[in-house]
């Protein structure tokens, strides 16, 4: 009896140590699922460290080149006096990216006077792009919204969009009834959808390739995305490309037209008599041209040194080095024979380095130089730089842009002149699609790229 009951009793406290060991794996197993879990979250804190790490280089490698491009075009255009010629930076592969510090970048430099400026244009300017040609209330709507007033516009029996059109929305929303800030803002308007603005994912890969912006274009025809086209700031310095400020033909004096310009005297007085007080009569250089005495050689004399404004500055002008044929197109009452004239001349080796080169075009007549010489320049002060870099050994490519407007320079107190800083706007990280996979200019063709 003694023997059974300690065989009893150890066998009731083999349970009970048995029992005591279900709490230890129960906490071992909490401690372990704990420790797991807790490792998962250190590695994806690891990699999103990692990675911030690696973005916040790739920030400032493009930060630096954009740098490096204001000063490159403040330099090369003079302050936004001529038209730039620019050279890759150091350290520059075959493929054109460059190296800086651990990243690499591929920079790409794109004149926004080679782009219709959204902001200056006019409905009919508008539906002459490639997309919005086919319904005129596209570009009607785009100048509403960017308008002060809240009548819509009416062209060809097509009417645009003001209030009573977006409130109406299921999601309303007001228009902006001012200028737009970003390509982009399109969306915002009746009309344009992704698709539209940025072109099919599908074709991206196709266009870029497929119509070089220095080909003469036929009526209707581009690859060109409706955003590679367009700008929200453009202008040009209204000065000539030697620096000094234009000479307002409505209001000076014949001794300066004569002594400066160098006009025979009959055509300064003709000019001034048919001018009319203050200039009334003369509102362009299309008019200018009307004047008898006025011909296409001395036009090539003097046809940059001539303004009709004293402002500083002329928005929204075509830059006819740089625009490819579907924004030439744009410009009123330009048609094919006109744009085409031009792009042939750059294909010839012509660079236009003044206005007064444009009647140098022996293929235009009068009526088709005052269809454009004031809606055009040669130079610009305003660019688009776009930057794409990657780390060495990384696939992860990551794109930036900003607008560059180079500054004329300053007068110092003794007189001197002194080099001023150029301006950066916009500075921004770009998304892939849409976005950058659909750039098409330069070393990502669409136009107005000037390099590197």
């Amino acid at each position: 009896m003694k023997y059974g009951a300690r065989i009893h009793g150890g066998s009731r406290g083999a349970r009970r140590r048995g029992q005591a060991l279900v709490p230890v794996v129960f906490v071992v197993m909490v401690v372990t699922a704990f420790a797991v879990v807790l490792t998962g979250v250190a590695r994806r804190e690891l990699r999103a460290a990692a990675a911030s790490t690696r973005h916040t280089r790739m920030f400032y490698v493009a930060r630096g080149a954009v740098n490096y491009a204001a000063v490159q075009l403040q330099q090369a255009t003079s302050g936004g006096t001529t038209y730039p010629e620019l050279t890759s930076p150091p350290d520059t592969d075959s493929n054109g990216w460059t190296m800086l510090g651990d990243g690499w970048y591929k920079i790409d430099i794109i004149d926004t006077a080679a782009r219709v400026n959204i902001n200056t244009a006019t409905a009919a300017g508008l539906n002459t792009l490639p997309g919005l040609s086919s319904d005129p209330s596209i570009g009607l709507a785009i100048v509403d919204w960017r308008d002060s007033d809240d009548t819509p516009g009416t062209l060809e029996g097509s009417i645009g969009a003001e209030s009573e059109y977006y409130l109406a929305l299921p999601a309303p929303y007001a228009p902006k009834n001012g200028p737009f800030d970003t390509v982009d803002e399109l969306l915002l308007v009746r009309g344009i959808t992704p698709s539209l603005l940025y072109g099919s994912p599908s074709t991206a890969g196709a266009r870029s390739g497929s119509r070089q912006s220095g080909d003469p274009l036929e009526t209707g025809q581009s690859s060109i995305p409706l955003a590679e086209m367009l700008t929200t700031y453009s202008r040009e310095r209204n000065v000539a490309s030697d620096g000094t400020r234009r000479i307002n033909v409505k209001t000076a004096d014949a001794d300066t037209l004569v002594s400066t310009l160098g006009l025979p005297p009959q055509v300064a007085q003709r000019l001034i008599e048919q001018r009319g007080q203050n200039g009334a009569n003369l509102s362009s250089i299309a008019g200018l041209l009307d004047i008898p005495g006025f011909t296409r050689q001395i036009m090539q004399q003097i046809g940059d040194k001539i303004t009709v404004t004293d402002d500083e500055y002329r928005a929204g002008v075509i830059n006819i080095n740089t625009a490819p044929a579907e924004v030439l197109a744009a410009i009123p009452n330009v048609d094919q024979t006109i744009y085409n004239a031009v792009i042939e001349a750059r294909q010839g080796g012509t660079v236009f380095t003044g206005l007064n080169d444009l009647f140098q075009l022996t293929a235009l007549n009068r009526q088709q130089l005052q269809a454009l010489v004031d809606n055009v320049c040669t130079k610009s002060s305003v660019y688009l730089v776009r930057i794409k870099v990657r780390e060495r050994g990384a696939r992860e490519v990551r794109a930036f842009q900003a607008l560059i407007e180079v500054q004329p320079p300053t007068q110092a107190e003794d007189g001197t002149e002194v080099a001023a800083q150029p301006k950066v706007y916009q500075f921004r990280e770009v998304g892939s699609d849409p976005g950058w996979r659909s750039w098409t200019t330069g070393a990502f063709a669409s136009g107005g790229s000037i390099g590197f």
